[in-house]
């Protein structure tokens, strides 16, 4: 008992608020000082990692946050049937831990409760529990099975992440709230357990979609190679659902498709094609990340904006069509598409940002449109094989780096309104060797052409192009 940390409440109960002993077995006494143990505090026994296993008395009501967190020796916990609540992170971390039988009395397990619980192959939920929170079994890697409750009603985001060797779940009929990426990384889950009754969910050749609100949930990855038709009827394709399945090779999507969501075919590198009808009218960032065999892809004609990292890394695009009313290529786009040789840019363009085309490696020629108003820094950045730039009027800064390390880029025609030219613009562009400075630029960056060692520049009398020149030694020609 001296070991054992305790402190007094109003109403006249204990809370233990931790353990000063060496024990690795322990036996949490139901009385201190005659006053019922009804809590265990917040982080009392956090990272005590001798500690193998643990009785809990039935006079505990609450177990607070993170109280067994990171026990990693811990392999038993004997929790009764008075606990009626469980904090966020109680168990996380608690690698030994293979089996838990949760109280008759819980409605909730919360955020992260048993997160990274390693070595957890089996646990006991009873019905009364109605909520799981997200996170709450991430990274259980060992459970292969698990026997939701009836009465949930409600599965948290990412509740089931990267839980590696789970080959099945049942969804219960009064479940209905699902979060985003529920069963990502559950790379043997193929098998999910639903009633023809369900208000919400049904399986479709075993793809997990949600009828109720036409989104399609879970591709498996262990569905046989090739191609797949996403059924009739869907409208959104959610977050990861198709992300790093690597079977696939061709994909058609239907006209009711509105929304593609973040990271939805992340990592398909045996993707080759794909069918984008014209009803989709958003795609998220990272949507194709990472689909390093796609060769080219025609975009939904109504898309307005092309989001974070959409194509990065596809190394083997070569092809894009653009939409016609395109307004913004937000950054790193086409970032890393290494094969992507020419890109026509609709006539509404009006950004491009940060990277978005940075070491698109076999571009040759871009021609801007005279909408554009913004680049951002780097945005052509290693592209090694640009040869020509033209812009239209209208652009009035050129940012920082835009054209570094284009080791071939040979003609540059600026926009005649251009007021400014960034640090670095124009960084080794070791084969620029003229280039005419418009008679409206007003500042330059000393080192806007750095290492463009045989650049000579084309000024206007008595212009601020003129007066760089002679500043920093550039060679020059008036016209």
């Amino acid at each position: 008992m001296s070991d054992f940390v305790f402190s007094m409440k109003r109403d006249g109960t204990a809370v233990l608020e931790g353990y000063e002993g060496n024990a690795d077995r322990l036996d949490i006494p139901r009385t201190y000082d005659g006053h019922p143990v009804t809590s265990i505090a917040d982080n009392a026994f956090s990272w005590e990692s001798r500690l193998r296993s643990v009785h809990i008395p039935d006079t505990v009501t609450t177990i607070g946050e993170a109280a067994f967190s990171w026990c990693e020796s811990l392999t038993e916990i004997d929790i009764p049937s008075s606990v009626r609540t469980i904090g966020e992170w109680a168990f996380i971390g608690c690698s030994s831990l293979r089996k838990i039988t949760l109280p008759s009395g819980l409605r909730k397990i919360n955020y992260s409760t048993f997160q990274s619980c390693t070595s957890l192959t089996q646990i006991e939920i009873p019905d009364s529990v109605k909520l799981i929170g997200p996170e709450a079994f991430s990274e259980c890697i060992s459970l292969q099975t698990i026997q939701l409750p009836k009465n949930l009603t409600s599965l948290g985001e990412s509740a089931f992440s990267t839980c590696e060797k789970l080959e099945e779940i049942n969804l219960p009929e009064r479940l209905t709230d699902l979060g985003s990426n529920v069963f990502s990384g559950c790379v043997s889950l193929s098998r999910f357990i639903v009633s023809d009754r369900h208000p919400s969910f049904a399986v479709s050749d075993g793809v997990l979609i949600d009828h109720q609100k036409k989104q399609l949930l879970f591709y498996p990855f262990q569905q046989e190679p090739g191609d797949y038709t996403v059924p009739d009827g869907i409208q959104t394709i959610c977050e990861e659902a198709f992300s790093n399945r690597t079977s696939l090779r061709h994909i058609t999507l239907p006209e009711s498709v509105r929304v593609i969501e973040h990271k939805a075919f992340y990592g398909c590198r045996s993707l080759l094609s794909i069918t984008l009808p014209d009803s989709v009218t958003r795609i998220d960032s990272n949507a194709f990340h990472g689909c390093s065999a796609m060769e080219s892809i025609r975009l939904p004609s109504g898309l307005p904006v092309l989001e974070y990292s959409m194509f990065y890394a596809c190394q083997s695009l070569q092809k894009v069509i653009l939409p016609d009313h395109l307004k913004i290529i937000s950054p790193c786009a086409f970032s890393g598409c290494s094969s992507l040789n020419q890109i026509s840019f609709p006539d509404d363009l009006l950004e491009i940002g940060e990277s978005a085309f940075e070491g698109c490696r076999s571009l040759e020629e871009i021609q801007f449109p005279a909408s554009l108003e913004s680049l951002g820094n780097h945005v052509f950045g290693s592209c090694t094989q640009l040869e020509t730039v033209r812009f239209s009027p209208g652009m009035k800064v050129i940012p920082a780096r835009t054209f570094s390390r284009c080791l071939n880029l040979s003609c540059v025609d600026l926009p005649s309104d251009l007021e400014e030219i960034e640090s670095e613009a124009f960084d080794s562009c070791e084969n620029l060797l003229s280039l005419q400075l418009p008679a409206s630029v007003t500042e330059i960056a000393a080192d806007a052409f750095s290492e463009c060692r045989h650049l000579m520049l084309f000024v206007y009398p008595d212009s601020y192009g003129e007066n760089y020149a002679k500043d920093f030694d550039f060679p020059y020609s008036e016209i």
